[in-house]
C-alpha cells in the first residue's frame, strides 16, 4: 500500500503533486531580523510552513527518505537563485551544514548531505560544476534547538563546529541546510569556515520561516 502524503496526508505519497507545488515557485531571499553578524545572504526554496514543514518533519525527523528527491531539486533551485545575485561562479562548492553526532544517528544517516547531494546533481544537469564537499565537523554536543530563543540558539551554537582541512581551498561556497529560523546554525557554520580561510558566497535552503525581496539585503 502506497504511503499517504507527506504534505496533506493524502493520497499520492509520498508527496503529492499539489503539495510538490509548493517549492516550485521562484526561490526568495529569507527575512531574518535581526540578521546575524557575518552572515552572508541566504535563499530558501520556500517558506516554511503547511505542506512544506510537514515534508521537512517527516523526512529528516520520520525517516521519510523518499522525500529526497523533491526537498534536494528544492535546494537546488534556492542554490540558483542565490547566484544569480552573484558574480560568474566558474564552479559552485555545496558545504552541507554540519550536523551533531548525536542526531546523525538518531536519523539514521545525514539529511543535509542527503539533500546537498540532490541538489548538485540538479545543479550539474543544468550544466554548473557543481560539488559538494562535507567540510564542517561537530566540535562538541550541543543541546536541541527546539523551544530556545535567539540568543539561547546563538549560545548552544557557538564554538560548535570546527573546519575540516583544505576548507582554504574550496571556492564558490554555498551553505546549504535544510531550514533557517534564526540564522543561528548558518551563522556558526559561517564562522567555522572563515576561521579556516574559507569565505562563503552564500548560503541555501529549502524553507526559511520568512523570505523577502532582493532588495535592501543587509551587507556582509
Amino acid at each position: 500500500m502506497a504511503r499517504p502524503c507527506a504534505g496533506c496526508r493524502g493520497d499520492g505519497g509520498p508527496w503529492c503533486g499539489p503539495c510538490a507545488a509548493t517549492v516550485t515557485g521562484p526561490a526568495a531571499y529569507a527575512d531574518l531580523r535581526p540578521w546575524p553578524e557575518g552572515l552572508p545572504p541566504v535563499t530558501a526554496a520556500a517558506v516554511y510552513a503547511g505542506p512544506v514543514r510537514e515534508a521537512l518533519v517527516a523526512f529528516k525527523d520520520h525517516g521519510r527518505w523518499a522525500l529526497r528527491a523533491a526537498l534536494g531539486t528544492a535546494l537546488a533551485s534556492a542554490v540558483a537563485r542565490l547566484l544569480v545575485d552573484l558574480p560568474p561562479q566558474r564552479a559552485v562548492t555545496l558545504v552541507p551544514v554540519a550536523g551533531s553526532p548525536g542526531s546523525v544517528r538518531s536519523r539514521d544517516g545525514d539529511h543535509v548531505r542527503e539533500l546537498a547531494d540532490v541538489a548538485a546533481g540538479v545543479l550539474r544537469r543544468a550544466g554548473l560544476d557543481a560539488r559538494v564537499r562535507p567540510s564542517l565537523a561537530p566540535v562538541r554536543r550541543r543541546d536541541d534547538q527546539v523551544g530556545l530563543g535567539r540568543a539561547a540558539r546563538a549560545a548552544n551554537l557557538r564554538g560548535a563546529m570546527r573546519p575540516r582541512s583544505g576548507v582554504d581551498r574550496l571556492t564558490g561556497v554555498v551553505l546549504v541546510d535544510d531550514l533557517v529560523t534564526t540564522g543561528s546554525t548558518l551563522a556558526e557554520a559561517t564562522r567555522a569556515l572563515r576561521s579556516g580561510g574559507c569565505r562563503p558566497v552564500g548560503a541555501a535552503v529549502v524553507a526559511a520561516t520568512r523570505t523577502r525581496p532582493a532588495e535592501d539585503l543587509p551587507a556582509d
